[in-house]
């Protein structure tokens, strides 16, 4: 008997869950024969919606924690000792069942994806009757059969970021590829797929997606019918084309591109222009709205377009805000300190960097003065009025190292992400609502403008529909305002041109999981660990308060998962 005729079915019912998307809502606690669940819509559905009950609640701020951007409070966290070298073969303590995780997630979307199947001889053709109305019927099947092949690619992109890598061949590996349903009396001793093969197996899912899905999920615009759909947060279109430029870009970074193929940067730069034509050049919203967790996308309408894909909303929060306050506001652990390295990073008001203006003074003793307005807005420091309190974090200040066991070690405390509205107070708590950002349009626009100059090597070629310059431009102006960046014009050449993007990239997108993996495929090769072990510094003296020590810039394959295959799963070098 197929051990598939008893799947276990374990979700959380939506009493006990968090999040406030209704299309979850298809659940149960038993294990399900496989022929009640092909009868049931709901059951049916439940086995695919584990998928998305399983994306991220929050951002992963451990990674960040484990570059130049970042360090935590106590050297005796998982993040310091990593970060010190602390990740083995044996041992890698960032990695949290990552592995193990995802697969699961790829083998049940497989076993649904064999099920979505239309069969024209039959009264209802769909596996499951998804509604009365035949039309509708038909077009949540198509829907539903888009958002499989997308979450599909979703988990086997996070394989390729978190294990891709080159082995002791010099070719450049991914992570098994699989497509079937897989039980345990199958051979699971599978080897891995090249880069190349599994950046094809993500864009081709990407496409089948693209193929299925809305460009956005809208009443008011007619990508969807009134009565459809009546929730976010689901995959889309645009999240399809995002997603797959994410991919390309990847492929083509010197970590991976072990040919130093610039037809690769075709590719990436290829596939973002394709999901910028598809939703438009826009303008970046403002960051305060693109932020605010009233434009989570939670409705009919996207209240936020630059929003692409996220996880599930959290109501009545406040995680972070605990894990990430000082400990005067109401008994914080300030445990995530932006490093003095990151508030380096950002640019003067007129775009120059740090110092460097003509126009704007730097005074060192009032850095913050005069800088990128997204400065202030990720970072607390000394003197910042911030939940409540005014924060003293100079030596022998109220919030400084060593006035609490949870006072930053860096001079920083965390803002970015978390909602100065709420309140640790024991009688008196304020919780918040939010979602994990995945996939948005900052991001695309930062693929494209790093992807078309390496491609082009001129700032200025539009031969993909638009130039590096001009769509690298829509980022910074939203940080300077219009008219007021001075600095990116003077910028002409490839390789200050590109040194501008990888520092946009540090600054925009800091604390939501992209500096790990910038640095690492960034990375020259094994050899190369210039940039991964660069030193985290605070303000309180001039030697670094954190070294970074790494093996290698790929990660390990978890050894649990190398030693059930008996040698069939390489490891990547260094490893």
């Amino acid at each position: 008997m197929r051990l598939l005729k008893y799947i276990f079915l374990t979700i959380i019912s939506m009493a006990t869950l968090v999040s406030c998307d209704d299309f979850l809502d298809t659940v149960t606690d038993s294990s399900i024969p496989t022929e009640t669940a092909l009868q049931d819509r709901d059951i049916f559905l439940g086995f695919f919606y584990k998928a998305y009950q399983d994306l991220p609640e929050r951002v992963n701020f451990s990674y960040e924690a484990a570059t130049d951007n970042a360090i935590v409070n106590k050297d005796s966290y998982n993040e310091s000792k990593a970060a010190r070298g602390g990740i083995t073969t044996q041992s890698n303590p960032l990695d949290d069942d990552i592995w193990e995780t995802n697969y699961k997630n790829i083998n049940t979307i497989n076993w649904f994806l064999e099920k979505m199947v239309l069969d024209e001889t039959k009264a209802v053709p769909t596996p499951v009757r998804f509604d009365l109305n035949e039309d509708v019927n038909l077009k949540k099947f198509y829907l539903t059969l888009g958002e499989a092949y997308f979450l599909r690619a979703w988990y086997q992109m996070d394989l390729l970021e978190k294990y891709g890598g080159v082995a002791e061949d010099g070719v450049a590996y991914g992570f098994p590829i699989t497509t079937s349903y897989l039980e345990y009396s199958d051979d699971l001793n599978l080897p891995r797929n090249t880069y190349a093969e599994c950046v094809q197996q993500i864009s081709n899912d990407c496409d089948k997606a693209f193929e299925y899905l809305p460009l956005q999920y809208s009443e008011s615009t007619g990508s969807l019918d009134v009565g459809l759909l009546t929730d976010a947060g689901r995959g889309s279109g645009i999240a399809a084309l995002a997603l797959k430029a994410r991919a390309y870009l990847y492929q083509a970074s010197p970590a991976f591109n072990v040919s130093n193929s610039n037809e690769l940067w075709n590719k990436a730069a290829t596939a973002a222009a394709e999901a910028i034509e598809a939703i438009g050049d826009d303008d970046l919203m403002s960051l305060s709205a693109y932020y605010s967790k009233n434009n989570l996308n939670n409705g009919t309408d996207f209240t936020n377009p630059d929003l692409f894909f996220r996880g599930p909303i959290v109501e009545d929060d406040n995680t972070l805000e605990r894990e990430n306050f000082a400990p005067r506001m109401n008994g914080g652990q300030g445990k995530f300190n932006p490093a003095q390295n990151l508030v380096d990073a950002f640019p003067m008001s007129d775009g120059y960097p740090k110092g460097t203006s003509p126009t704007v003074t730097f005074d060192e003793d009032a850095q913050f003065a005069g800088r990128d307005t997204r400065l202030e807005k990720a970072v607390v420091h000394h003197g910042e009025s911030f939940g409540g309190i005014t924060l003293s974090t100079l030596t022998g200040g109220l919030d400084a190292f060593g006035s609490d066991q949870n006072a930053t070690r860096s001079g920083y405390y965390l803002q970015k992400l978390l909602d100065s509205s709420v309140s640790l107070e024991a009688n008196n708590q304020v919780k918040t609502t939010r979602a994990v950002y995945l996939l948005g349009r900052p991001e695309l626009y930062l693929n494209f403008a790093e992807a078309a100059v390496q491609a082009t090597g001129d700032p200025d070629d539009a031969q993909f529909g638009y130039s590096a310059r001009t769509i690298l431009a829509k980022v910074r102006d939203r940080a300077l305002g219009q008219g007021n960046d001075q600095y990116l014009p003077t910028v002409t050449t490839k390789e200050a041109f590109i040194d501008v993007v990888r520092n946009e990239r540090r600054v925009e997108l800091c604390f939501e999981d992209f500096r790990f993996w910038d640095l690492r495929r960034w990375s020259a090769g094994v050899e190369d660990k210039s940039l991964i072990e660069t030193p985290a510094y605070g303000i309180y003296s001039e030697s670094p308060v954190e070294t970074r020590s790494f093996a290698s810039p790929y990660m390990p394959i978890p050894y649990t998962e190398i030693i059930k295959t008996s040698g069939t799963l390489i490891n990547n070098k260094g490893w």
